[in-house]
């Protein structure tokens, strides 16, 4: 008995499961003290478990090679064997680190990773998970689907945050018209019902500007536009303006229901097609 518990690979499974079992522990306690302070469980529970996971295993390692020459080596064929055998997890993991470290996104963010687009609601190791919502360019309402996403997609797909900015993006709503009718009384119908809009939500585009700023994005003015054009089937009015990245149907639904109420009053129809 007393050879078997001086055998150096007994000792060293001991220590193993000591330190597995003090990490495990060490883990629990962390969490439960940031989540007594009230900062985000999810978030939090992310940074502990890759922080762990990856004392862990170096230590490990220390554990089990003297050393740094062993552990250099083995470090070695390890990578050459992931590499080879098994790429995509070792991608994924170097993902979780890019995810972590540059801070690509955070829980809550609304994002677009190649093309899966929604809320993110966890982020692991090997993947991160997203509340599919609508692309951007169309309705952007969450559809109750779950995707997991591998995490190396973040170092081979561009990222889009929608949230990391200032929580609002630009969007823009075409109207086509006939060429009989009063353009410009159709262009203040649309900035007067982007203005009501603002008003109902509250958007100060004054503290936006400041959030992009600080984010060193930089406008030159942020109040809505509206443009004209000619086409064969009329005259073509865009407008563009700031609205919450997760609103964006709600806004135009407001402004389209403004405008086809008011025009009935003014000179104004609609081209018989219309652009998206």
């Amino acid at each position: 008995m007393n050879d078997f518990f001086h055998d150096p690979y007994v000792i060293k499974a001991i220590q193993s499961i000591s330190l597995a079992l003090v990490v495990f522990i060490l883990t629990k306690i962390t969490t439960a003290v940031v989540t007594r302070k009230g900062k985000r469980f999810s978030e939090a529970s992310f940074a502990i478990k890759f922080t762990a996971t990856c004392l862990f295993g170096i230590t490990l390692i220390f554990i089990w090679l003297e050393g740094f020459g062993p552990i250099l080596t083995a470090m070695t064929i390890v990578a050459a064997a992931l590499t080879i055998v098994s790429k995509e997890l070792l991608l994924n993991f170097l993902g979780s680190f890019v995810i972590f470290w540059r801070e690509l996104f955070a829980i809550g963010d609304r994002v677009q990773v190649g093309e899966s687009s929604g809320d993110v609601i966890d982020k692991g190791l090997m993947y991160f998970t997203l509340l599919e919502a609508g692309t951007p360019g169309s309705t952007g309402h969450s559809t109750g689907r779950l995707i997991k996403v591998p995490n190396a997609l973040a170092l081979t797909q561009p990222v889009s945050n929608a949230t990391r900015g200032a929580g609002h993006v630009w969007h823009e709503i075409k109207i086509a018209i006939t060429k009989e009718s009063d353009w410009e009384e159709a262009k203040s119908i649309l900035l007067s019902a982007i203005e009501d809009y603002y008003t109902q939500e509250k958007i100060n585009l004054t503290r936006i500007k400041k959030e992009f700023e600080r984010k060193r994005v930089f406008f030159k003015q942020l109040s809505p536009r509206a443009y004209l054009d000619i086409t064969t089937g009329g005259i073509e009015l865009t407008v563009r303006y700031i609205c919450k990245s997760r609103m964006i149907r709600e806004s135009r639904d407001h402004i389209l229901s403004k405008f086809l109420h008011e025009m009935k009053q003014a000179k104004i129809t609609l081209a018989n097609e219309q652009l998206c």
